[in-house]
């Protein structure tokens, strides 16, 4: 799995959607990954957020294939990457 490599560093990513949409609103997220099958009220939330504040998404994998990604053992409707610390 090409997509999501990003997310396997704990230091540089956050997963579920209370701890992206915090990211993502602070302007903190250099990514954001969204589950192709997320709730639907989740995937709008998500992307309007993306959307207003310019962050790239990438909406392909599934919620257990971000969760593999993540290193976690449950799926996840979201992960973000975080921007590198200067």
């Amino acid at each position: 799995m090409n997509s999501g490599h990003e997310l396997s560093e704990p230091e540089r990513r956050v997963a579920g959607l209370k701890q992206v949409l915090r990211h993502a609103r602070q302007r903190e997220l250099v990514k954001v990954y969204i589950a192709k099958d997320a709730d639907e009220d989740i995937l709008e939330r998500l992307l309007r957020v993306c959307k207003d504040g310019g962050i790239p998404y990438d909406a392909t994998l599934t919620m257990h294939q971000i969760g593999i990604a993540c290193g976690i053992e449950v799926g996840s409707a979201c992960a973000g990457v975080l921007k590198t610390k200067k």
